[in-house]
């Protein structure tokens, strides 16, 4: 059977569940049985770093290079990559999740400054690879020093299986490397050019590029290689789809306190909280799981989630973890420096101490960004209408206020209970429920909403026409602000709850510092020029230029891509600086 005929959960996957939710009356992506076809799709990253050498307080820069097999060409799989900063037994000190796109992922990780000497691992893996356990992500060995502190970092608190993993080997004779001249002096213009061999492979191929001290990285190996398959075809199960379109949130719902009791075809509301706030919705397949593309919004946020109050008894909605917490302790070596290696980390050490001092704490842009106003456009556009209360003279309860001032709401009354709904021409709007919004968070009790004082109350807006996220609709949209942001006073759903959701970090390009003739601001940098990619074709030639340090000694130049068969090839050169 064909990877997306027919319906499988490849077709879900790609469709339904990004559309809003995974929801489909009697079948699950997750349903054991779409397991062998899933065990044939496979995520691969290839993982390089601009460094091995690093100090506390820096920023990694990598690249990795993404492909799958078992989906047909040119259909969208994983679309974002996770990255983290570990010690051999797998504790994460730095996590961050970057856009994959063409083939290709990149950034950049912080190394916490609090970080004691020794061993690490740069760590990075999709979404889907977590399907097939720790042994198929990608590991890049680094070595990290702290100047500030005299210990060494004691990681042996793993379970002892240490795999035996070996090192990919960099193919040379596909690409050259050569600079201008052999030897430049401080602050000159260092000119090299990179071509790619048009004999041995004719098409294009993407390159990174890093300009390091020698010693700085490693120029033959690459990341870790595991040997044999990480799993066998009865040991795996689809517990993590595909980002497909971004990053994704998922989980289950379950009664209260039984993990054991998934609540199926039942509603999940979130609101991204924030400055571009957002709201969505989810409704769980048969096992009571869900997953949500959530909006795209650079860096970490504020979500509100709340299950559907409909539901008899409490509900509680449990959250899949963002990151791998799967423990693979890694080869653990004792921490030592070559010669080399403690050469340029000293070198290095005495820079991030200068930049400490001398380097910007932010552009004057972001000293004067101001907050949001709280009056600004919310993310379902330009509301149809808008009342804001100290335009109006008080009245006592919020219900008044639609009955008096709102005439596209009215309050109806039905068995003994209160609610709002629209009133106009659209008779479609009558066939859902409304969404009432108190401070971008829903609200359900709606008898508690009206009989709130209207002193606590900014503004009210109105979207008066369906509203449909995802395969949710909703009845109109009643957005009301509090005048000091405390949802005035009403309490929240039962069961719902906040939580601190990361989405992908903004691109990142390294500005070359401007200084003033003169200043006497001194060379900061240890990696001095880094590419994340730079296309070549067989047989052309790229010239690249860079300003030579101020520090004299031995630099190289490496050039890394990866050929289509899976081999990472390389080409290294050396200048030096007087």
């Amino acid at each position: 059977m064909g990877l997306f005929r027919n319906i499988s959960f490849l077709v879900i996957a790609a469709g339904l569940c990004f559309a809003g939710s995974v929801h489909v009356a009697g079948q699950s992506p997750y349903d054991p049985s779409m397991v062998p076809e899933a065990f044939l799709i496979r995520d691969h990253l290839e993982l390089y770093c601009d460094r091995s050498v690093y100090v506390v307080g820096e920023s990694i820069l990598f690249r990795a290079d993404y492909r799958v097999e078992g989906v047909t060409e040119g259909k969208t799989w994983s679309t974002i990559l996770y990255a983290e900063l570990i010690t051999p037994d797998g504790r994460a000190l730095s996590r961050g999740k970057f856009s994959l796109a063409e083939g290709m992922g990149s950034g950049r990780l912080r190394i916490p400054a609090g970080a004691v000497a020794g061993n690490y691992y740069l760590k990075c893996y999709t979404r889907w690879m977590r399907n097939s356990g720790p042994f198929s992500f990608s590991y890049v060995p680094l070595k990290i020093v702290n100047p500030f502190k005299s210990e060494v970092a004691d990681h042996n608190g793993g379970n002892g299986l240490h795999p035996e993993a070996s090192r990919r080997d960099y193919m040379e004779g596909y690409l050259d490397c050569s600079p201008l001249k052999p030897v430049y002096g401080r602050g000159e213009q260092v000119t090299f050019s990179i071509r790619e061999s048009a004999l041995k492979n004719p098409g294009k191929i993407s390159c990174c590029v890093t300009v390091v001290p020698l010693g700085a990285i490693d120029l033959d190996q690459g990341q870790l290689i595991f040997p044999g398959s990480p799993l066998e075809p009865g040991e795996y199960s689809v517990n993590y789809l595909p980002d497909l379109k971004g990053v994704s949130l998922s989980g289950t719902m379950v009664r209260s306190g039984q993990v054991d009791h998934p609540i199926g075809s039942a509603r999940i509301y979130f609101s991204l909280l924030g400055e571009s706030p957002d709201y969505f919705a989810a409704v769980t397949d048969d096992q009571g799981r869900f997953m949500v593309s959530a909006p795209s919004r650079p860096g970490g946020h504020e979500l509100f989630i709340a299950p559907d109050p409909g539901i008899v008894g409490e509900a509680e909605v449990k959250i899949d973890q963002e990151f791998d917490s799967g423990n693979l302790p890694l080869p653990e070596e004792g921490f030592q420096l070559t010669g080399k290696e403690h050469e340029v980390a000293t070198v290095m050490a005495l820079r991030s101490q200068l930049s400490s001092v001398y380097e910007p704490k932010g552009s004057p842009a972001e000293a004067a960004e101001e907050p949001v106003a709280r009056d600004s456009i919310l993310y379902f556009g330009s509301p149809g209408f808008t009342l804001r209360m100290d335009d109006f003279v008080t009245l006592p309860t919020l219900e008044e206020v639609f009955i008096n001032l709102v005439p596209e709401v009215i309050v109806e009354t039905k068995r003994g209970r209160k609610s709002l709904r629209f009133n106009g021409p659209n008779h479609a709007i009558g066939l859902y429920t409304p969404l009432i919004l108190m401070d971008l968070i829903p609200v359900f009790d709606q008898e508690k909403l009206l009989v709130i004082n209207p002193e606590r109350i900014l503004k009210i807006e109105l979207v008066n026409e369906v509203y449909v996220k995802g395969d949710v609709s909703h009845g109109g949209i009643i957005s009301i602000t509090s005048r000091n942001g405390d949802m005035a006073g009403i309490d929240l759903p039962v069961g719902s709850y906040f939580f601190d959701f990361q989405s992908v970090q903004a691109p990142f390009r390294e500005k070359e510092p401007i200084h003033s003739p003169g200043d006497r601001v001194p060379d900061m940098r240890n990696t001095l020029l880094w590419l994340d990619e730079l296309m070549l074709e067989g047989g052309s030639e790229r010239e690249i230029s860079f300003k030579a340090p101020s520090t004299p000694g031995e630099y190289v130049i490496l050039v890394r891509g990866l050929l289509h068969q899976g081999h990472v090839i390389s080409a290294r050169a050396h200048f030096s600086v007087e």
